[in-house]
Order: structure tokens, then C-alpha cells, then sequence
């Protein structure tokens, strides 16, 4: 039997998808947030990097706007790279990795609580079509979001 090049790679990536923590060994939604964001930031963090944050998480969905118009909108005397660079460094993390995941976190948190649509959370969630929030939802979670949905009823079903 012959293998092509593209069955090789998937069958090298595989153990590496294993190896992530999955959220069927996860108690709670919390317990996956506490994963998903560096601890301790906020106690060395830059307040000007730490308005940013507050503002990622006020409205994740809703931080699809230019960094120049955010900055000033928080009157910040920041750029567009000095914003970037100072969250990096306060942070531990890039400000559009750490948007992106609330924006998911987000998400999750309304499909574990309601029964909208998935095509409303993903807009409300920020996302312009259910495709692209699909995509990443399954990139973080490495669930689709109806079946994350069925995951979290039937344990709180059955619990």
C-alpha cells in the first residue's frame, strides 16, 4: 500500500491534536477559560493595556473596529503598534489572539446557556458568516459548535 504525501502529514499530525487538553476532561466552562488566558496578568499589567483588556471583555463581539478608533475612543495616546506592542508585553499575549478567544469563550458561554441559533451567537459573537465562526470555534475547542452544545446538555442532564 502506498501512502501519499498528504496522508503522511495527517498521520504525523494526529498525536499532536491528541495532546491538547480536550473539553470533555474539563468540569466546568471556567475550568476552560482558566486554560485558555494567561494567570496573573492583571496585577503587573500596564493600565493603559489593562483599559484595552477591560474593553476586549466588556464587548467581545463588538471589537471589530480599527485599534486607532478604540484607542481613541478610551482616550489613549496610543498608535496601532504602540497599543499592539504594550499588550504583547503586559499581557503575554497578542491583543487580537486574546480578543479572538473571549470572542469564543463568549460564544460558548451562550451556547452552554440558550437555545439561539448558532448563526445568531456567531453574529453576536462578532463573526460576519457562521462558516468562519464554525472554523474557529473547532480551531479552539476542537468541537463543532452544535456538537459543543450537545456536550454541555447532556451533562447537565445527566448530572
Amino acid at each position: 500500500m502506498t501512502y501519499k504525501r498528504s496522508d503522511v502529514q495527517i498521520l504525523h499530525a494526529a498525536p499532536a491534536i491528541s495532546k491538547q487538553p480536550s473539553i470533555q476532561e474539563l468540569e466546568t466552562l471556567e475550568s476552560l477559560v482558566d486554560r485558555l488566558f494567561p494567570q496573573g496578568v492583571e496585577s503587573n499589567m500596564d493600565w493603559r493595556a489593562n483599559k484595552l483588556k477591560n474593553f476586549i471583555d466588556s464587548a467581545p463581539g463588538e471589537v471589530n473596529e480599527s485599534l486607532g478608533h478604540i484607542c481613541s475612543q478610551l482616550q489613549l495616546s496610543l498608535s496601532d503598534r504602540q497599543a499592539r506592542r504594550l499588550f504583547k508585553e503586559s499581557a503575554g499575549i497578542s491583543m487580537k489572539e486574546y480578543a479572538r478567544k473571549r470572542r469564543l469563550v463568549f460564544a460558548a458561554r451562550k451556547l452552554q446557556s440558550t437555545d439561539d441559533p448558532i448563526k445568531v451567537i456567531a453574529t453576536d459573537a462578532g463573526y460576519r458568516t457562521p462558516q468562519g465562526f464554525e472554523r474557529a470555534f473547532y480551531g479552539l475547542f476542537r468541537l463543532r459548535p452544535m456538537e459543543f452544545r450537545r456536550f454541555w446538555h447532556r451533562r447537565h442532564v445527566s448530572a
